[in-house]
């Protein structure tokens, strides 16, 4: 088993012999046959065990019994107690679900601040075909029935290759201790169903149905794989990708039946769904623009012409910021400052990075923040005011870009949306005595 295990790590290219290799370790035999086969490769490795307080005693012994081992290889421990229970509640979510949050939460913060380059944990090919009908059920694509791979970023899996049984071969063979998980025994999860009855109903119908569906599953692999090469190329010459945006121009999404499945497929990396790709689908037979779509991660701009796509994270913040003019801004954005008596000057042509103002009618400190819902602006040449909205939509400012634009204001009063236009209400008259000159440096 050794040697599939290496072949296994080659074949993937799971890892490097320099990686210092996180180890997920529950006590439990898959873990500990894991453990074992990385240390006897020569990895440098640390242990990881989450206690998720959910069997009492039992799950303080699995604690103990993985402190004690950590001791036995001679590596690094680091423990997390949590309580699953509180978390599955809060979040309304399964017991399951909730440990698994919190684990791999914790696993992520550990690799950071340990800069350790992988993660092992130590599922097998049974757990494999578990997903896969897991998956199943609930109405998966191809996606979801490829089931676990062998490798996701810094995940890895070293034991994909092995049965249950081989691994328990390999324990009893070498005489490793490993602990019993009582709730394995339990039919209350969906996963111990399908282990303790389906897949031995599937293998006493159908005798070596699991290494079939074993055999299966990687076809599905690596089926997935060319199919996802074919929708990346289909990127290379759809999207436009800036520092902070993706562009893809609607006259080239043209797709072949079924269209909405390869929309769907090409914005996944976004993590929008299936529904949510489904209306933005719909939205584009139209001639509706200005839409916006969320997904947990991202965003996507119907605009005229293009779809944007942002991360929610760049998104602006809310947050109002004094300005001084007697010293230069730097943060959020800079800007500087210059005063001086109007007669002074005998031109004042400004350019769209450059504003000046009655210093006389302004009130300090200024302001300055991004655009809320109902702001009006007075725009310079214009009497009275209008909705700041109604002044985007005329000069034609989507909505990604309103959100990136800066206003300053005087009180209540906007000033200046910032490279656009001034305000009506502050400009330079005749009775104008001192100038404020402020200029914007993208």
């Amino acid at each position: 088993m050794f040697e599939e295990f290496l072949n296994h790590i080659r074949q993937h290219q799971l890892c490097s012999s320099d990686d210092k290799i996180l180890v997920a370790v529950s006590g439990g035999v898959d873990s500990m046959v894991m453990l074992h086969l990385l240390h006897r490769a020569g990895f440098s490795l640390a242990i990881a065990h989450c206690n998720f307080n959910l069997r009492g005693r039992e799950s303080d012994n699995d604690e103990k019994f993985v402190r004690e081992q950590a001791k036995i290889y001679h590596i690094p421990v680091y423990v997390k107690n949590c309580n699953a229970s509180i978390y599955a509640k809060d979040k309304k979510i399964s017991i399951e679900m909730a440990a698994r949050h919190l684990r791999y939460a914790w696993f992520e913060s550990l690799l950071t601040k340990h800069h350790f380059q992988k993660l092992a944990v130590g599922h097998h090919r049974d757990d494999d075909a578990e997903t896969f009908f897991i998956k199943l059920l609930r109405g998966s694509g191809l996606d979801g029935l490829k089931s676990i791979l062998p490798a996701r970023d810094v995940f890895i899996r070293p034991l994909l290759f092995a049965s249950r049984e081989e691994i328990m071969t390999y324990a009893q063979k070498h005489h490793l201790p490993f602990r019993e998980d009582s709730s394995n025994d339990s039919d209350d999860f969906l996963r111990n169903r399908i282990r303790h009855h389906l897949l031995p109903f599937f293998e006493k119908e159908f005798p070596g149905s699991q290494k079939a569906l074993a055999e299966s599953l990687k076809k599905l692999k690596e089926t997935d794989a060319v199919f996802n090469q074919l929708i990346d190329e289909k990127k290379e010459n759809l999207f436009i990708r800036e520092k902070t945006a993706v562009h893809i121009k609607k006259e080239k999404l043209l797709f072949p039946s079924p269209q909405k499945a390869w929309f769907y497929f090409l914005l996944r990396e976004f993590h929008f769904n299936r529904q949510t790709t489904d209306n933005i689908f719909d939205v584009l037979q139209s001639e509706q623009t200005g839409q916006l779509f969320y997904s947990d991660t991202h965003v996507l701009l119907n605009d005229a012409h293009v779809l944007q796509i942002k991360k929610r994270a760049e998104l602006p913040d809310d947050k109002v910021y004094l300005v001084h003019p007697g010293k230069p801004l730097k943060k959020p954005i800079s800007l500087s400052f210059t005063s001086f008596l109007k007669k002074e000057v005998s031109s004042l042509f400004t350019t769209e990075k450059e504003a000046i103002f009655d210093q006389e009618k302004l009130r300090f400190p200024l302001k300055l923040r991004h655009w809320q819902k109902g702001d009006r602006f007075s725009p310079f040449g214009m009497k009275g005011s209008k909705l700041l909205s109604d002044f985007f939509t005329d000069e034609k400012i989507n909505r990604f870009l309103r959100d990136e634009i800066w206003l300053l204001t005087s009180g209540d009063e906007i000033i200046w949306v910032i490279g656009y236009r001034t305000s009506e209400k502050f400009r330079v008259t005749d009775k104008t005595q001192t100038i404020l000159k402020i200029t914007w440096h993208p």
